[in-house]
This record gives C-alpha cells, sequence and structure tokens, in this order.
C-alpha cells in the first residue's frame, strides 16, 4: 500500500509539472499557482519562454487585470499589426481560456507583483483600456520585462500626458507602444505619446489627430531605433509629409513605403522616387504612392533599417 508521501503531486520531476502547469489558463499559471508554495513558483519562474507569451490586459473602468496566453510566439508581434475594427475581438480570442474565469483585482495583482518579481518580470505585453488618471504606474513596476504596450479606447487628457511619460520610465524596456481607437484632447502635447519609450522600435497609432510635426519629432526622437512606424486615419496637408520623410530618413534604408493621400502630387511623387537622400528598393516592388483611391485619408507605414547606436 503506497503511503501519503508517495500519492502528493510533488514527487513528480519538475519538468512533469511544469507541463501540467501549462495547460493551466494564464491566469491560473501566474496568480494562483505560485501562492501554492515556494516550489513550484520556483518552477514556474523558471519558465521565462511561457512567461513571456503572456499578456496582461488592464480592463477599463473596471479595476480589473486579466491575463491571457499568446500560445504562438507570431502571435505578440502579429499585434502590432491587427486591423483596428478586429482588435478586441482578436484579443478575447487570445484569452479565451480564461473568459469562464473572473478578472483579478487590481489590488491583487499589485500584490503578486511586488511577493513573485522573478515571475513577473518576464511578462512581456500590456494592454491598457482604462483611464490614465486610475492608473496607479507603481504596481507594475517589477513587470520590467515589458516589451509590448498597447493602448485601447483610451481618452487622453492634458494631465494624462505626464502619467503617459511616467509609463516610460518604469518600463524602460518597452520596443513596441499601441494606440488603438484613442482619443486626445487637443490641449495634449503628442510628444508624450513616444517621447518617453528611450528604446522604441516600432510605433503604431490609429487616430485622427496627428500631424507633420509629430512625425517630424518622432523620426527625429526615435532616429537610433525606430525600425517601423504605422499610422492609420490620419489626417495630412500637402507634399510635407513626403519633405520630412526626405529630411529625417537621409541615408537611411527603406524596406517597405505605403502612403496614400489626394495631396500628392504627381510631380513631387517623382521627385521623391528619385532622390538620393533615401535608400529605396531597387525594384521598388515595395513601395506604393497612390493619390487616388482613399478619398482624404492617408495610410502611413514605412519599414526603415535602424542607425545603431
Amino acid at each position: 500500500m503506497m503511503d501519503e508521501d508517495q500519492l502528493s503531486i510533488d514527487v513528480l520531476p519538475d519538468e512533469i509539472l511544469l507541463n501540467i502547469f501549462r495547460m493551466l489558463s494564464a491566469k491560473e499559471f501566474v496568480m494562483y499557482m505560485p501562492l501554492v508554495c515556494e516550489k513550484w513558483s520556483r518552477i514556474i519562474a523558471s519558465d521565462s519562454c511561457t512567461l513571456q507569451r503572456i499578456g496582461m490586459y488592464h480592463e477599463n473602468l473596471t479595476g480589473t487585470v486579466e491575463f491571457f496566453y499568446f500560445r504562438d510566439e507570431r502571435k505578440r508581434s502579429e499585434m502590432f499589426h491587427w486591423p483596428i475594427d478586429d482588435f478586441v475581438q482578436l484579443l478575447l480570442q487570445a484569452s479565451k481560456e480564461n473568459l469562464k474565469s473572473w478578472p483579478v483585482v487590481y489590488e491583487d495583482v499589485f500584490y503578486a507583483c511586488t511577493r513573485y518579481a522573478e515571475i513577473y518580470k518576464h511578462i512581456a505585453t500590456l494592454v491598457i483600456s482604462s483611464p490614465l488618471s486610475v492608473y496607479a504606474t507603481q504596481g507594475f513596476t517589477y513587470v520590467d520585462g515589458l516589451t509590448m504596450l498597447v493602448f485601447h479606447g483610451v481618452k487622453f487628457r492634458e494631465q494624462d500626458q505626464y502619467t503617459l511619460a511616467e509609463l516610460g520610465a518604469v518600463y524602460a524596456n518597452v520596443l513596441d507602444v499601441i494606440y488603438v481607437k484613442c482619443s486626445i484632447d487637443p490641449r495634449f502635447d503628442l510628444k508624450f505619446l513616444h517621447s518617453g519609450f528611450r528604446c522604441l522600435r516600432r510605433f503604431r497609432a490609429d487616430h485622427y489627430s496627428l500631424n507633420i510635426h509629430f512625425l517630424e519629432y518622432l523620426l527625429h526622437t526615435h532616429r537610433q531605433t525606430l525600425e517601423t512606424v504605422e499610422l492609420r486615419d490620419c489626417k495630412v496637408t500637402g507634399d510635407q509629409w513626403i519633405n520630412v520623410l526626405s529630411q529625417r530618413l537621409r541615408g537611411r534604408t527603406i524596406n517597405r513605403l505605403t502612403m496614400r493621400s489626394p495631396y500628392f502630387t504627381a510631380k513631387r511623387v517623382e521627385q521623391f522616387m528619385a532622390t538620393t537622400d533615401l535608400v529605396l528598393p531597387d525594384d521598388k516592388s515595395n513601395v506604393i504612392i497612390d493619390n487616388i483611391r482613399i478619398g482624404s485619408r492617408i495610410e502611413f507605414f514605412i519599414n526603415i533599417d535602424p542607425i545603431l547606436i
């Protein structure tokens, strides 16, 4: 007859236990299993690959946090290019294994971040849909492994620009910043959308309030690290956008460039394509400039080779 110790799950090798833990929801993996005992906490903390595929979603207005998996590592990278209208549905799909459970209260997440910093420092994605006025950045200071920060449906007021700057300081390792369906107060200084993130590699914004000065400042501030810029549904005026690209990307290699606007004149586009300031693909198959189909809207996507420090 087997004694009580032999019936314990802890007699299983760590590798077997970890495979069992990986079958749980993301919330159970990072919130509940580490609380059981120090051994389980150590096992989970050792699985940095899985932890980096877990994202946190700070819910709008409710003060709660949901955890979700990117089971495939490619999904987290593709999140940058998710369609605007499908963003929420795709996010829910990523967190479908957690839909039957209650979200975690923000204060509990703060406690877990503090108690199990070794685990939370590996989590790489945070989605914020809460007003920044109620977002306590110190609650996630232990999540220093964040590389992707997403703002979804946030209304940025003038006073929020300083909180946003603080987020840039707290999450110093953020590489990708995404704004989806956000609105901005006219008095908001747009430089705060990106200037706090010193290692910025990719930047995306989906709203109507960006302008030529914003683009120029973005390309200048992050000229040593920036690889991808994606601006959608942005109103633009004239060929000034082309001038900014020529000036700010001088000597850089542009791997892909897409611009659409009725304001681009054929003569100016031809000059832009022939400029010696930019290094374009030889066949120019990845360069699309269309001044007809989109009406008064511009789609701006540029992928460039960074200048290494």
